[in-house]
């Protein structure tokens, strides 16, 4: 039972943790980000595990870790006032081809990333852009204005 308790509370942390570090710097992962991910995930299973280091309180930790996962999945699909808090909203960054300067700086996006995103997308000027919206997994979505 302890192993179920340790498992939830650091779920919950790590939970806490990716919503504040933010939408854009989860999906802009280095080599490095990605080495230092799985040296964390070995922590978090040394101190869920503590001294039980076996099968059974792997398999346990990890079923834990699932059965919140699919629970915070239900928990957003019942409830939508819940979705907002536990998933993240989408956030408009240009309306009507202005930056949102405001809406840059509460996701931490600079401009020289918009307008790379941009240019991905075959953009050459935010001023053709009606909207731009940073998604909830990091990612930017552009509507040009008609022609």
């Amino acid at each position: 039972m302890i192993i179920v308790l340790q498992a939830a509370v650091v779920f919950v942390l790590l939970w806490f943790v990716v919503r504040v570090v933010g939408k854009r710097e989860l999906s802009q992962m280095s080599a490095f980000d990605l080495v230092l991910l799985v040296v964390i995930g070995d922590l978090i299973a040394e101190g869920v595990i503590s001294e039980d280091t076996s099968v059974t309180g792997a398999v346990i930790a990890v079923a834990t870790f699932a059965l919140l996962t699919v629970g915070l999945s239900w928990l957003a699909w019942r409830f939508p006032r819940a979705e907002k808090a536990l998933e993240g909203v989408p956030t408009l960054l240009i309306k009507n081809g202005v930056v949102l300067e405001e809406a840059l700086n509460l996701e931490r996006v600079t401009i020289t990333d918009l307008h790379e995103a941009a240019r991905q997308e075959g953009i050459r000027d935010l001023d053709d852009v009606e909207w731009a919206v940073l998604e909830q997994d990091g990612t930017f979505s552009f509507f040009e204005r008609d022609s």
